[in-house]
């Protein structure tokens, strides 16, 4: 392979590695902010369940309709959050979904030109093998013919 193939494969090799740390990096970043909005959600939702359970409680004891009222009305809210905290775990799921797509295309196109490289060096050492045995057989061929005429 010329030195100028070689160059510009090489030149690839690395933007490709350069979008492949880019993309992983935005890969972290939606995985950090996936777990952060799960982690909210389970929250949310482990706190509805204690809320419900201290009403239930409460119920037992005996309260008056205001009181129940406000229970009701903050755990409608809740319920609203936890809506809201789901479409926002299934949102940052997709985003997601589209950066690790994003950085398994960076990763086949960085290793396409690794692939590359190695077959050209392989090329390369298999010409200059062949170079070699042909200079050592040229040789080999001058030590037995000067030999021969002694």
């Amino acid at each position: 392979m010329s030195k100028q193939k070689r160059v510009v494969l090489t030149t690839l090799q690395g933007l490709a590695e350069k979008d492949v740390d880019v993309a992983a990096d935005r890969l972290g970043e939606a995985n950090r902010q996936l777990a952060e909005s799960e982690k909210s959600l389970s929250l949310l939702m482990q706190y509805r369940a204690d809320y419900v359970s201290q009403r239930d409680q409460a119920m037992t004891n005996g309260m008056t309709a205001e009181i129940y009222q406000n229970y009701q009305s903050f755990l409608g809210k809740l319920s609203q959050a936890i809506v809201s905290q789901t479409e926002n775990v299934e949102r940052l799921r997709q985003v997601h979904h589209l950066r690790k797509q994003e950085w398994q295309e960076c990763q086949k196109k960085k290793m396409s030109y690794d692939v590359l490289i190695d077959r050209a060096d392989k090329r390369e050492n298999a010409i200059e093998l062949k170079r070699d045995q042909k200079m050592m057989d040229e040789h080999a061929m001058r030590v037995s013919r000067n030999q021969s005429r002694q």
